[in-house]
């Protein structure tokens, strides 16, 4: 296994997950390699290893349509050998008019069906249609398995990738936090008090990266995603710290 030396300074979740990637994903020298799906943070860190590590490979990411914020890494040595994403797209329509799904609604359905997170990416919940994107290999599974959301019947389709048309529209705005720990990030996008953030981590209404977070002491970092129960989704674009009073005045964008 390659050194992390790169990840001195790195918090424990980032040497953790740079552990695990290189575990996982085999880098050989003449041969493409697709990964599974990666969150946005497994994605910049496998982005680190690269550099770092494996100067003379290539890395390239997608997860099904131009929006995507879960996506696998193609990671490519060999340019006159190449390897397919192996993602396909479902498609299930539904009326709204008198009932009403939610991102969660879909992902715990999924995870009913005893499906491992990486197996799939991005879930995107329109006004009258819902879209999944997954690998190759449980498509016909979901496909046959999948037919209900809480009360909602749901029959998905296979949908060519060049046809997805999704469009993701965010809203911008800035919280002024003394840290990028969890806890306090939440409070400000919320506006409620560190003891309330605490209360919805013990009630596992927020997730990090696609993940139900009850530490509020963890860290984010950049273009890490922040759900928030009855709150949205948020991404943490960018920061600036004030030199004097050492405060980061931090952009999120909200998912609308």
């Amino acid at each position: 296994m390659k050194k992390l030396n790169f990840l001195q300074q790195a918090s424990v979740e980032q040497k953790e997950v740079a552990e695990k990637l290189l575990q996982s994903i085999s880098f050989v020298e003449n041969r493409n390699t697709v990964t599974k799906f990666l969150t946005n943070f497994e994605q910049i860190v496998l982005e680190q290893i690269v550099a770092y590590n494996y100067s003379d490979f290539k890395i390239e990411f997608f997860g099904g349509y131009n929006d995507a914020e879960k996506k696998k890494a193609k990671i490519i040595s060999n340019e006159y050998y190449d390897v397919d994403y192996d993602i396909v797209c479902l498609k299930a329509k539904y009326n709204n008019k008198f009932n009403k799904i939610e991102h969660r609604n879909i992902l715990g359905a999924i995870h009913n069906l005893g499906i491992n997170i990486n197996r799939f990416g991005d879930i995107v919940v329109l006004e009258n249609e819902v879209y999944i994107f997954v690998d190759e290999e449980i498509a016909d599974y979901i496909t046959m398995e999948f037919t209900k959301a809480g009360r909602v019947n749901l029959n998905f389709e296979r949908v060519e990738l060049a046809d997805v048309a999704i469009e993701k529209k965010y809203e911008d705005f800035e919280i002024v936090s003394s840290s990028f720990r969890l806890d306090s990030i939440a409070a400000k996008i919320t506006n409620k008090s560190r003891s309330k953030v605490k209360e919805f981590l013990d009630q596992d209404f927020i997730k990090l990266n696609h993940v139900i977070v009850r530490n509020g002491e963890k860290n984010c970092t950049i273009q890490d995603i922040i759900s928030i129960r009855k709150y949205g989704r948020f991404v943490v674009k960018e920061y600036k710290q004030n030199k004097k009073s050492l405060k980061y005045r931090i952009t999120i964008s909200k998912l609308i």
